[in-house]
C-alpha cells in the first residue's frame, strides 16, 4: 500500500512539474526578445545616435510587422552612452545588469565600446558596432562585432589621398580619443611626404592660438585634422583660416558630417575627408532610407550608420530565427556570415568578428561630397 501511494505521488509530482514547465515553456515562447542599443543621445553628436536608434526602431518594426522571431515580437530597450568612457560603461551596464539584455547595437564611440568590452565578453552578450572602430576595437573581444568601417583603412586612405594629390609638408593635429589616434596612428605610417608639426590635444579644446602660430610659421602644404566629433577640430581650422592660413584640410567623416562644426568653421568647401564605404547606390538601401524618409520626416543623418545598424538588426535577427535565443550560439553564427548583402554592400565578418570593408577619398564641393578623382 506504502509503496502504491509513493508511487501515485511520485507520478503527481512529474504531472505537475511537467505542467510548469510547459506553462514556462509558453511564456517563454510569446515573450519579447530584448535588442539594447546604447548610442550618443546627448552631447555635440546627439543627432548621430537618434539616426541610430531611428534605424534600429524601424527595422525592429519590420521584424515584428512580419511575425517577429519565430513567433515571438522584438523590444528595443535604450540608453544614452554619451562620449566618454565611462558613460559608455554605464549605459551598458544598465543595459545588462538591470534589463536582462543578451544583444546590444553598440553606437557609440570608441572609447565607450573599449569600456563596455570586458562586461560584453564576461557575460557573453552580443555587442555589434555599427561605427568605424579602431584596431582596440576590433580586438576588443570575442563578442564584440563590428558592421562598420575600420579607422586604421581611414587614415591609410588619407594619406594616400595626399600623397596622390603631391601635398609633401603637412600639419597633423589629433584629438585626444581612440577613434582618432588610431587613424593618426595609420596615418603615419602610410604618408611618405614630411609631417613638420605632430600635435595632438585634449577633447574640448577651444584655444588654438599657440598652435596656429606655430602651424602659420611652418607654412606646410597641408593640414590633417583628426577631431572626434569635428568640434574640437572646427574651433582650430576656423581659428586658423582667421589667421591667414589657407592650405587645403585633410580630415575624417565626422567632422564634415557634423553640422554643429559647420557653424563655427562656416564652410566645409574644398575638404578633403574619407568617406566610410556602404552600398549607398544598391536598390535595398534605397529602398529602406525612402522607408525612414517616410517614417521620420527626414533622410538618414549619417547614411552609413543607418546602413549599418539596419544590418546588424537584421543579422542579429537572422542568427536568433536560425540558433535561437542563445547568444553563445548567435556568437557562433554570426562568424560564419560570408558575402553577406546588405546595405553596407557586400562583405564579411572575419574570425574576430569585423567586417572588410574600406573607405572613398573624397572633397566638398559646392555643399556636396565628390568622390576625387570624378
Amino acid at each position: 500500500m506504502k509503496t502504491t501511494l509513493l508511487t501515485i505521488g511520485a507520478l503527481i509530482l512529474v504531472v505537475v512539474a511537467w505542467a510548469v514547465y510547459n506553462q514556462a515553456s509558453k511564456q517563454d515562447a510569446n515573450e519579447p526578445i530584448k535588442i539594447g542599443v546604447s548610442t550618443i543621445l546627448t552631447g555635440d553628436f546627439a543627432a548621430l545616435g537618434e539616426n541610430i536608434v531611428n534605424t534600429a526602431r524601424l527595422a525592429v518594426d519590420e521584424i515584428n510587422v512580419g511575425g517577429g522571431i519565430n513567433g515571438r515580437p522584438l523590444e528595443l530597450y535604450i540608453q544614452d552612452a554619451g562620449l566618454d568612457s565611462k558613460t559608455g560603461l554605464s549605459a551598458a551596464q544598465k543595459l545588462v545588469n538591470v534589463d536582462g539584455v543578451k544583444y546590444i547595437i553598440g553606437g557609440t564611440t570608441s572609447n565607450g565600446t573599449l569600456a563596455a568590452a570586458p562586461l560584453m565578453n564576461e557575460q557573453k552578450v552580443i555587442y555589434m558596432t555599427p561605427v568605424t572602430g579602431g584596431t582596440n576595437v576590433d580586438t576588443a573581444g570575442e563578442y564584440v562585432f563590428r558592421v562598420a568601417n575600420g579607422d586604421s583603412l581611414a587614415g591609410r586612405d588619407l594619406a594616400n589621398g595626399a600623397v596622390k594629390l603631391g601635398f609633401k609638408k603637412v600639419v597633423l593635429v589629433t584629438e585626444v580619443t581612440e577613434y582618432t589616434l588610431d587613424i593618426k596612428k595609420s596615418f603615419i605610417q602610410t604618408y611618405n611626404g614630411n609631417i613638420v608639426i605632430n600635435e595632438d590635444f585634449q577633447p574640448g579644446t577651444t584655444d588654438f592660438r599657440t598652435l596656429v602660430a606655430k602651424v602659420a610659421a611652418t607654412k606646410p602644404d597641408a593640414i590633417v585634422v583628426l577631431s572626434q566629433t569635428g568640434v574640437a577640430g572646427a574651433h582650430f581650422v576656423k581659428q586658423s583660416r582667421d589667421a591667414g592660413v589657407s592650405v587645403p584640410i585633410f580630415t575624417d567623416f565626422t567632422f564634415v558630417a557634423n553640422t554643429a562644426a559647420k557653424e563655427i568653421v562656416g564652410s566645409f568647401e574644398g575638404v578633403y575627408f574619407t568617406d566610410p564605404a556602404f552600398g549607398a547606390d544598391e536598390k535595398i538601401t534605397k529602398e529602406v532610407f525612402a522607408r525612414y524618409e517616410a517614417k521620420y520626416g527626414t533622410a538618414p543623418f549619417i547614411g552609413f550608420h543607418a546602413a549599418s545598424t539596419y544590418d546588424s538588426v537584421m543579422m542579429l535577427a537572422d542568427a536568433l530565427r536560425a540558433v535561437g535565443d542563445d547568444s553563445e550560439r548567435v556568437h557562433d553564427y554570426l562568424l560564419t556570415i560570408k558575402n553577406r548583402a546588405g546595405l553596407m554592400g557586400t562583405y564579411s565578418l572575419d574570425a574576430q568578428g569585423n567586417s572588410d570593408l574600406g573607405f572613398i577619398f573624397k572633397q566638398v564641393r559646392g555643399e556636396k561630397f565628390v568622390t576625387v578623382g570624378e
